[in-house]
């Protein structure tokens, strides 16, 4: 009997993986050859999969925000939240976020050199996680406000990484606060 293959869940299984790898080497100067190496998959493998190795960038970029949102999808929503467990939500992501922020920034730079500072805007991999971490606030946080906490979660991770220390709890509540008034 014939192998039965689930092919979209085989290749949110392959971005995930090469998400990872794109934390790990980079993405400039990482090959489609390193690349199916390290996934420990042929050329004719991914290519059944994905057209090319920007292909599977934004596919991996869309599981890594697909797997940040599952993993705050235990937070009460926002309608429904006081104000202490919106908090808590936006401190989630924050915890969630840092551990992996210098390495994201790095593969961030990398491809927006490719890319071109010009294009960001009408990149389509750059808009769609712009939209969907400001969904993922305005799901948990708080609607209106989504843009300027988005604004904020990134001024703080990239704040901790030039400190070299985590901000307190405290110190985030207060902010996020400020937002939801």
């Amino acid at each position: 009997m014939p192998k039965i293959v689930d092919h979209e869940k085989k290749r949110e299984e392959i971005a995930l993986k090469a998400a990872d790898v794109f934390l790990e080497l980079g993405y400039k100067n990482l090959g489609m050859r390193e690349l199916c190496q390290q996934l420990e998959m042929s050329k004719s493998a991914i290519y059944h999969y994905f057209k090319s190795k920007d292909d599977i960038f934004k596919a991996a970029t869309e599981a890594m925000v697909g797997f940040d949102s599952m993993a705050l999808s235990d937070c009460p929503l926002a309608e429904d939240a006081s104000d202490d467990e919106r908090i808590e939500s936006f401190y989630q992501m924050y915890q969630l976020l840092a551990p992996r922020h210098f390495q994201e920034t790095k593969v961030v730079m990398e491809y927006i050199d490719v890319i071109k500072i010009e294009n960001i805007a009408q990149d389509t991999c750059m808009k769609m996680a712009n939209e969907k971490y400001k969904n993922i606030l305005a799901t948990y946080v708080h609607k209106t406000s989504a843009e300027q906490l988005y604004t904020l979660l990134l001024g703080l991770l990239n704040q901790q990484l030039v400190q070299g220390k985590p901000f307190s709890k405290d110190y985030i509540s207060k902010l996020v606060r400020k937002h939801l008034d």
